[in-house]
């Protein structure tokens, strides 16, 4: 049991990776292949609209193909993207290999989760379920904080993809070593999913969950290379505590609700709550460094507690279909990603950083405004 959990969280870990490999080289991808703020926010988006396109196309095979297969082929494609990325010749190449990263993850990430549920059976598996969210954000964490260093060490960005490649592959076959597991073999899919008003919320959660935290992970390193005039490592270390700490909060607030100490809706509260808080904190003209990784540190806890609320809440919400009630949650976050963002490249383009933390701010409230409606996971079927 553990080892396998092990396994579902080095997984998530690398294609945590591909989320936010390029982020922290903004600066050198930019330079290399003359983008400006909004085209360099456009390759977060090529890969999440693959991952949501394929997402879609997939959403019913993970109740009908063994989940530890897909997850095997998930892999594999995002390696290809990221070797892809790795020697790309122009922008549109470059696109294609993100595009390949995300199709890759779309085809493992609710195949992984319902390997956790299969794994578990009947028990609460909150706090695995927790884990594996922490992986994907500490994936990126560790993008942020050791691409930039890779890239200086070893030579140029392009040599940093490559060593990406090799953790990549070198998980896949790690994974291979996994127990298979049968699939769910349940009757609905995705058209249930979306006549599931619940769902929908989750959705929505997701969206100022994952999608806030990758938007603005982004970011942060820019941020903190431009309003404090950081050497761009220094950005990169300070700029991952975003995401580690949400790599803590994902798990924790499986744990809470795996113990029962709180109510679904109420850690999706506290999760949106504490975004709004780290947001405002980042968006204040000439705030000090120390106030800024404050803000940073709010926002990371916002968008990692309320993970395993969310997908466990999708999944009681559609009994006869929760892998893909559990694919639109995810939808959301991708949704989030990819709309997120250009659209705070746009605004630190055109207004500055304060519009771009604002534009956070604004999905975090929508979500915040949402736990006052929906149903959690306890409520379901009452």
């Amino acid at each position: 049991m553990k080892g396998a959990v092990a396994l579902v969280i080095l997984v998530a870990v690398a294609f945590g990776l591909t989320y936010a490999d390029y982020a922290p080289l903004i600066p050198l991808v930019r330079a290399e292949y003359a983008l400006d703020d909004l085209a360099a926010g456009l390759l977060s988006t090529a890969l999440f609209t693959s991952y949501l396109i394929v997402t879609v196309a997939t959403a019913g095979l993970v109740d009908r193909v063994p989940p530890k297969r897909l997850v095997a082929v998930g892999l594999a494609g995002s390696a290809v993207g990221t070797a892809l990325f790795a020697s790309s010749p122009a922008y549109a190449v470059a696109v294609l290999g993100k595009a390949l990263q995300g199709a890759g993850s779309a085809v493992s990430f609710v195949a992984a989760t319902r390997y956790v549920a299969a794994l578990y059976g009947p028990r609460r598996s909150h706090f695995a379920l927790g884990l594996y969210g922490g992986g994907f954000t500490l994936g990126s964490a560790l993008a942020l904080l050791a691409m930039p260093t890779l890239a200086t060490a070893l030579g140029g960005w392009r040599d940093a993809f490559r060593l990406e490649t090799a953790v990549i592959a070198a998980t896949l076959l790690l994974w291979l070593a996994a127990p298979p597991l049968a699939a769910a073999r349940t009757p609905g899919g995705m058209r249930d999913a979306l006549r599931c008003g619940n769902c929908w919320w989750t959705f929505v959660q997701h969206a100022a969950g994952f999608g806030l935290a990758l938007s603005s992970g982004t970011w942060i390193t820019v941020y903190l290379l431009r309003e404090f005039a950081l050497p761009l490592a220094l950005s990169g270390v300070l700029g991952s505590l975003l995401l580690v700490v949400a790599v803590v909060a994902r798990p924790f607030g499986g744990l809470l609700l795996a113990r029962e100490h709180v109510a679904t809706r109420v850690v999706m509260r506290q999760g949106t709550a504490a975004i709004l808080a780290g947001v405002a904190l980042l968006a204040v003209p000439g705030r000090p460094l120390a106030l800024a990784l404050l803000g940073a540190v709010l926002v990371g806890v916002g968008v990692g507690l309320p993970y395993a609320a969310v997908f466990n809440t999708a999944a009681a919400s559609l009994p006869r279909s929760p892998g893909a009630a559990q694919g639109l949650a995810a939808i959301g976050g991708t949704t989030g990603v990819m709309v997120g963002a250009p659209v705070m490249g746009y605004a630190v383009q055109t207004f500055g950083f304060s519009a771009a933390w604002l534009f956070v701010g604004a999905v975090a409230a929508v979500a915040f405004a949402g736990t006052f409606v929906m149903l959690g996971e306890e409520d379901v079927g009452r």
